[in-house]
Parts: C-alpha cells; sequence; structure tokens
C-alpha cells in the first residue's frame, strides 16, 4: 500500500513536535522548503524553536501559532489550524509509530527532491542546448544524492564484528603485480579513486592495463573506459600484455634488479627476452583465436573496453553506460577504470571546476557502486622535463590530488628512458606510507609495464651511467 504524501508530513510533523528521539533528525534532514500546505507555515517555527532549545515544542506548539489560532479576521484560517494542532496532538497521544514514521522520511525527501526540482528541469529541456542537457543532468544526479540513506548510524567502535574489518582493509587492495605496492596496500580499491599521473607519451595506458591484466587474472570483472584510444587498439593492448605479444619477430633486452637477502637493491642485471607471438606472422590471427577461446571463459569475459569520443562523454552519460551493462550482459565491473577523466566534456568557461567536479562525481560514484576506480591523469609541461614529478605537477586542476585516495607518479630520466626503467612514488596515500619510490623495469614492445621491480634505495643513482644522478 503506497502512503499519501499528506499522511507522511503528518507523521512526520508530529515527530517534530514531539518526539524527543526523532525531532532534531526531522529539522536536520528535511528541507524546510519541501514542506507543502498549512505544514509550511508551522514547520519553520518549529524549526526555529528546536534550533533555539535543541528540543521538541510538544504543547507549547499553541504558542507558535498564537498569531493564526488568534486571527479573528480570518474565522477559517482560525479553524484550520485548530483542526491540525489538535490533530497532531491526538496521533501522538495515541501512540504513533515513531520508527516507521521516520522511516518514511527518505522516501518523501526523494518525492518532494523531484517535484521540486521538475520545473526546473523542464525550463532546461525546452531550452534544447548542450549545456542546458548538462545542467538537467547534474540536476537529476543532485536528486538522486538526496536520496541516500543517512539513518545508518556508523560503526561503533565497541563492535568486535565490524570494528577490525580494517585488519582486512589491505587485502581488500586489489592487486597491482608490484610486490612493494600490493604488500602497502596501493592498488585499487574499492570504493576509493586510485590515481596515476605521468607526463604526455610516458605509459599511461599500459599502467592501467596492468591493473586490468591482474585484475582479470584474479577473476575480478574490470570495464575500461578509454576517450583517446579506439577498442580494437584497446584489444591489441590488452592481447600484447597479455600474451606477451610484439610486433615484430625480435629479441628485447631488459634489466632486472640484483637484490641482497633482504631484497634490497645492488643492481642491475641484463637479459634477453623473446616474444612468445608476433603480430607480423602470416597465422597470428589463428593463434590468438586459440588462446582467445582458452582463456575466454576464464578471463576475457569478465573485461569490457569501451571507447568514447573525447570531450562527450558525461559523469551522467558513464552511469548510464554502467546500468546498460549491468540491464543487458549482467555485468557488474569490481574496477573500472576512465582513461582519462581530463578528455571528458568539461565547461570551457572554467575548466578547472568542471573538471574538479568529475573528479568528486566519480569518487562518489565509486563509493555508491562499491567498486574499485582506476584513472590516470596527463603532468603539465615542467612533467615533461622533470626528474621527479610530484602532485603539482598535475594538469589543470590540482584538487584532483585531494578527491583521490592514492597517487602515485611516474617518473623517468633519460638514462632510465634508455634502460627502460622508472621510478613509480607514491605520491599521496590514505593507507599507508607515502613518499616511497619503487623502481620497475619494463618492456612496453611486449605489452610489459613491469618486468622486475625493487624499493629504490640509495645505491641506485650510483649504478646509473656517470652524469644522472638525483637533481
Amino acid at each position: 500500500m503506497t502512503v499519501s504524501l499528506s499522511a507522511v508530513q503528518e507523521n512526520l510533523i508530529c515527530l517534530l513536535s514531539y518526539s524527543d528521539k526523532h525531532a532534531l533528525t526531522v529539522r536536520n534532514l528535511f528541507p524546510v522548503e519541501l514542506w507543502g500546505g498549512p505544514n509550511a507555515i508551522i514547520a519553520p517555527r518549529i524549526y526555529d524553536f528546536i534550533d533555539r532549545y535543541k528540543k521538541p515544542p510538544k504543547d507549547h506548539i499553541a504558542d507558535l501559532m498564537a498569531d493564526k489560532l488568534e486571527n479573528k479576521k480570518n474565522p477559517r484560517e482560525k479553524s484550520l489550524y485548530e483542526d491540525i494542532l489538535l490533530s497532531i496532538k491526538e496521533l501522538w497521544a495515541s501512540g504513533l509509530n515513531e520508527e516507521y514514521a521516520i522511516s518514511q522520511l527518505e522516501l518523501t525527501i526523494r518525492r518532494q527532491s523531484m517535484r521540486a526540482m521538475a520545473v526546473d528541469l523542464a525550463k532546461l529541456l525546452q531550452k534544447d542546448t548542450d549545456e542546458s542537457l548538462d545542467e538537467a543532468e547534474k540536476l537529476l544526479t543532485t536528486a538522486k544524492a538526496q536520496t541516500a540513506s543517512v539513518f545508518n548510524p556508523g560503526l561503533r567502535l565497541s563492535d568486535k564484528d565490524r570494528v577490525l574489518d580494517f585488519l582486512e582493509q589491505q587485502d581488500a587492495c586489489f592487486p597491482t603485480g608490484i610486490p612493494d605496492l600490493d604488500k602497502r596496500g596501493f592498488g585499487p580499491t574499492r570504493k576509493e579513486l586510485w590515481l596515476y599521473i605521468a607526463a604526455a607519451k610516458r605509459g599511461k595506458t599500459w599502467m592501467l592495463i596492468q591493473l586490468a591484466k591482474m585484475a582479470m587474472l584474479h577473476r575480478l570483472k574490470v570495464c575500461h573506459v578509454s576517450l583517446e584510444m579506439s577498442e580494437p587498439r584497446m584489444a591489441q593492448r590488452y592481447f600484447q600484455a597479455l600474451f606477451a605479444m610484439s610486433k615484430r619477430k625480435e629479441k628485447f633486452t631488459v634489466n632486472t634488479f640484483a637484490k641482497d637477502q633482504l631484497g634490497r637493491f645492488t643492481g642491475f642485471d641484463e637479459k634477453e627476452v623473446t616474444p612468445s607471438i608476433t603480430m607480423d606472422d602470416p597465422n597470428i590471427r589463428k593463434k590468438l583465436e586459440r588462446r582467445i577461446s582458452r582463456f575466454g571463459p576464464r578471463m576475457l569475459d569478465n573485461v569490457f573496453v569501451k571507447q568514447f569520443p573525447g570531450g562527450s562523454l558525461t559523469v551522467r552519460g558513464l552511469i548510464g553506460y554502467l546500468d546498460n551493462l549491468e540491464s543487458n550482459e549482467r555485468f557488474i565491473p569490481d574496477l573500472l577504470i576512465v582513461d582519462y577523466p581530463d578528455l571528458m566534456k568539461i565547461d570551457k568557461n572554467n575548466p578547472r571546476f568542471s573538471i574538479d567536479e568529475i573528479y568528486k562525481e566519480l569518487r562518489g560514484l565509486a563509493v555508491e557502486r562499491n567498486m574499485a576506480l582506476a584513472i590516470v591523469s596527463q603532468g603539465n609541461r615542467s612533467s615533461e622535463t622533470a626528474k621527479t614529478v610530484r602532485n603539482d605537477h598535475v594538469a589543470e586542476a590540482w584538487s584532483k590530488i585531494a578527491h583521490a585516495d592514492c597517487v602515485i607518479t611516474y617518473n623517468q630520466s633519460k638514462s632510465e628512458h634508455k634502460m627502460k626503467l622508472a621510478r613509480l612514488i607514491i605520491s599521496a596515500g590514505r593507507n599507508d606510507e607515502d613518499k616511497l619510490s619503487i623502481v620497475v623495469s619494463q618492456n612496453y614492445a611486449m605489452g610489459t609495464f613491469v618486468n622486475d621491480s625493487v624499493l629504490m634505495t640509495g645505491d641506485y643513482w650510483r649504478n646509473l651511467p656517470e652524469g644522472d644522478e638525483e637533481g
């Protein structure tokens, strides 16, 4: 049975007037502009009373409405408010089901919010411009956000069944395949935003594919959204990473790290690697088809790659795409990859604010859908020549950093580039010690973001070619 709006508001105004337990909840969570009819006159006066005395007015509500109850010039209005106050008092005296009444608050907020914004929504749609459509989508997103439950009391520190869940939090981190990141919990994590910053053409997409590959190996579902690379090109890179495939048949030299008994860096070792398959092989299609048939049900079925044109995708559009995946493909990602949000549709008149809003909404999306979100951002011009990329090298809105739970930067000197080495610096992390540097050896020709890795020590720079010290 559907409860009428008037009945719900009658219950809420009763709680507001008499309930020691719930009056402040109603006052704080139910916006005054959502009250309708005579309650729109009564409620603000009760709000003022509660703000002043921190308790419901109870029978003093008659004093708050004295001007209406003593209005002899308008007997109809006087009678109306007398009936309303008497009805509220009788409802409370009859034993109002407070828990049921407060449970209706969320539903009422949703219904009234939708109605309140309907007029503005209609006006925006009538304008029929790209800008007005974006504003309409933001309006809908805001209305949806207002429906989130606020009655969960949170975590009581004496609740042993839940309070010690942080002990498993590190295990909840999705693997990156880089041990020093994984053991410190710096991989993508559900309900968190993982941000990777690198200069242009420094392998941002390869890093994201590394995350996706490791997620696949652990039977997690991945949705990879790209705003700059076509779906066929993305598929090529995935197969390079998964099957050690190169474009041509040739051997490659890569570095591995010599380590002492404690796993500390002591030097470099070189080795040659040979691709298992190459794209110039005349039988490459058949070889890949066999691999797809073999690994598809176990791994490849768990990945969707999707391209959107740069400058066209909004957060609302992304939500619609994810809803479609869930409805039509029964696919709910554990890890969402967006490559990269800076290329989403932004307000050209205020790009920094627009990008800030996108990052904020994306993190909210991760929280709402209980998924990990991994994104990349391009460094600014100074990051191109910087030996160490810092937070202030991020392009456009520095506030991106504030929205991210983990920030990792990609760093590479000229000598490191020649040796296929790079440093990953945990630039910011909420869950563990940050500012650590991890050295990785790479071979993009075979789709390998990381061949080997080691925690950087002071000996590292001394082992690089002369003249390439840290600076």
